[in-house]
């Protein structure tokens, strides 16, 4: 923890334009990491799982531009404790689909954002809670050193992170305060693309039948509120793109239907940016 505290305070004064070089420049020695699958680097076997037949040339491309992205995404975090609002209207700006994410804030009803591992998701929730309204999030917390130090470097983000886990009754809570939450007319932040660990939600990424993440259909299904699928990814500059699509509601009364619209939209988003997913779960 001490190290990530001093590496933070490190970061926090480099300008973001010299981390994101500095992941340029690291690049070469985790590049070769990465491909010998050490210190944990799984993502160069599961990306031809996931995307079978695109050709040993696209998949080295794709190995590359993900392991840029990985440094990128760890220089960001490092700086995350510490940053500013100026900081992070430098580092994110809406691209596309404005006008669907003002209808949902404009209706003064509660809704929930739907995104995936893809871009910076946990700028992009800091960009819009400043500039528009706070935003509730739950976040998987266990107890090791590499969580808590995760955990710590998002404390300094103007975001209300609800700690779910194994503990069922804690996971319950959370739920409740996410309802209430909507019913109050706030925003709950979901990155829902993971592999459940439980649950009777079923669904297909890329070909493969998994169980799903059931949040959305369940915080639909509770409260009738709309859902906002949303994404991000990094652009040339370094810039994070937000775009938003249209809402949708997810009531229950056909989940196949509901399941789809959802793992659609991620199929859709990460199928467009390949190189900017967190590839952390093998589930081909």
């Amino acid at each position: 923890m001490f190290l990530v505290k001093f590496l933070s305070v490190l970061f926090a004064v480099i300008p973001d334009p010299v981390v994101m070089r500095l992941a340029g420049i690291m690049l070469p020695i985790f590049h070769r990491l990465a491909k010998k699958g050490k210190w944990g680097f799984r993502y160069p076997s599961i990306i031809p799982k996931a995307f079978p037949g695109m050709g040993e040339e696209w998949y080295r491309k794709v190995v590359r531009a993900n392991t840029l992205h990985l440094l990128k995404v760890a220089g960001e975090l490092l700086k995350a404790h510490y940053k500013t609002r100026r900081g992070v209207d430098r580092k994110c700006y809406i691209k596309e689909g404005e006008h669907h994410f003002r209808d949902c804030l404009d209706s003064g009803e509660g809704f929930v954002l739907v995104t995936c591992h893809l871009g910076n998701w946990e700028y992009a929730a800091e960009y819009l809670s400043l500039n528009y309204r706070r935003i509730h999030a739950p976040v998987f917390v266990e107890e090791s050193s590499g969580n808590k130090a995760l955990k710590w470097m998002r404390e300094g983000r103007n975001v209300t992170i609800l700690e779910t886990g194994y503990d069922t009754r804690r996971s319950a809570r959370t739920l409740l305060t996410m309802i209430d939450v909507l019913k109050k007319g706030g925003i709950v932040f979901l990155v829902a693309d993971q592999e459940a660990l439980a649950g009777e939600y079923r669904g297909t990424l890329f070909g493969k039948e998994l169980r799903v993440f059931g949040g959305p259909f369940i915080l639909g299904q509770k409260t009738g509120v709309r859902i906002l699928p949303h994404y991000n990814y990094r652009e040339k500059d370094g810039r994070l793109a937000l775009c938003f699509e249209p809402s949708i509601r997810l009531n229950g009364k056909d989940p196949a239907r509901d399941i789809g619209k959802v793992m659609g939209f991620f199929e859709k988003c990460i199928g467009a940016h390949p190189e900017q997913y967190i590839w952390s779960q093998d589930r081909w």
